[in-house]
């Protein structure tokens, strides 16, 4: 697995800095001019989409790598407007610039400053050395058997994401099994009935409610962000062995039978794919078996008679129309998630023992 690791930038010198902001600034301009033209004229990475861009203070090299990520940029965006059935506009890049080996290099550094940056900068062969210093996470991984510093960084005016491969450890041999319902009111609720991160809806209407573009609605993505990684770190890691959890797919594809305009609004925000990845992380770090099962009416179905209907579904409410059977729905999700988790698992166990 690869880990991103944040590294600060406040030792640098004004000069350095002057330098390596001059590099954004035209790195970024190189991005933008791509990401328009690609808008207009779809390219790929080679010569004559390279071509494109002229009167730029970018080395060839920088041209080409400004390409590679003005297009991973718009095939995103492209990919997700036709996903949810909206039309596109056309993005605007103001991120880290993402640079590999032949642009950053990390060695050791030396007195109080244990990582030492190279950075080429627009002049050519000319390189510029950020002093760093390792962080108790970058020691972390590092400390890990086989871990792997991978040669490159993604850059802005105050940080560096360094990355590190970690190799995949041992699955725990003890441990419980838990399974989580994921939704909109409530991010989860386990298989015990435990509920984690009631307020993520507050933060999705927040989002809903900020003007596009604007900084407090990015301010409000990174909001959630820090919310989804909070709440799921709450979740009880050192005592699981499985966590079963549900594969779903298609969340934001179009109009569904009886789903409202608000919901269907509010699945925009929903980013089920960052929470997936987030867990899939902690379970690596954590040495738990993720178990990924059909979510196919997991909501509808009784876990006690096993009485498959949509009637049995009201809201956040569930009650079963055969054996009468009630408790909130998304409790409801996280025993049938763990049930076929345990069946995934081919254990004897049943989810009441």
């Amino acid at each position: 697995m690869k880990r991103a690791i944040k590294i600060g930038l406040g030792h640098i010198t004004q000069a350095k800095r002057h330098k390596m902001n001059v590099l954004l600034e035209a790195y970024r301009a190189g991005v933008n001019f791509y990401i328009k033209s690609l808008w207009k004229n779809p390219g790929r990475l080679d010569k004559e989409t390279l071509a494109r861009l002229q009167n730029t203070r970018l080395s060839e090299r920088y041209k080409s790598q400004a390409l590679k990520q003005a297009l991973e940029i718009v095939s995103s965006i492209q990919k997700l407007a036709k996903t949810i059935g909206h039309s596109a506009s056309m993005p605007v890049f103001n991120g880290p610039a993402v640079l590999d080996a032949k642009f950053i290099t990390i060695e050791d550094g030396k007195c109080s400053f244990d990582l030492s940056i190279k950075l080429s900068t627009l002049r050519k062969y000319q390189r510029i050395t950020l002093p760093v210093r390792r962080t108790i996470v970058f020691n972390k991984w590092m400390n890990y058997p086989g871990a792997r510093l991978i040669q490159g960084a993604a850059l802005s005016e105050s940080y560096l994401t360094i990355f590190i491969d970690v190799p995949d450890l041992p699955i725990k041999e003890e441990g419980k099994v838990l399974a989580v319902d994921t939704g909109l009111n409530k991010m989860f609720v386990d298989s015990e009935g435990n509920i984690y991160g009631d307020k993520f809806k507050q933060i999705v209407q927040k989002i809903q409610r900020k003007v596009p573009g604007s900084k407090s609605k990015q301010r409000a993505y990174k909001e959630r962000t820090n919310y989804i990684n909070q709440v799921i770190n709450e979740l009880p890691w050192n005592e699981l062995r499985v966590l079963g959890v549900e594969l779903l797919k298609n969340l934001k594809n179009g109009k569904k039978k009886g789903q409202s305009k608000a919901s269907r609004k509010a699945l925009i925000f929903w980013v089920y794919r960052q929470v997936l990845n987030r867990i899939e992380q902690k379970a690596q770090e954590n040495r738990v078996c993720l178990v990924k099962v059909n979510p196919a009416n997991t909501s509808r179905t009784c876990p006690i008679c096993y009485k498959i209907s949509k009637d049995n579904r009201r809201g956040e409410s569930f009650v079963c129309i055969n054996c009468g059977y009630s408790a909130d729905s998304d409790y409801v999700g996280a025993q049938n998630i763990l049930a076929r988790t345990l069946q995934f698992l081919g254990s004897l166990e049943s989810p009441g023992q």
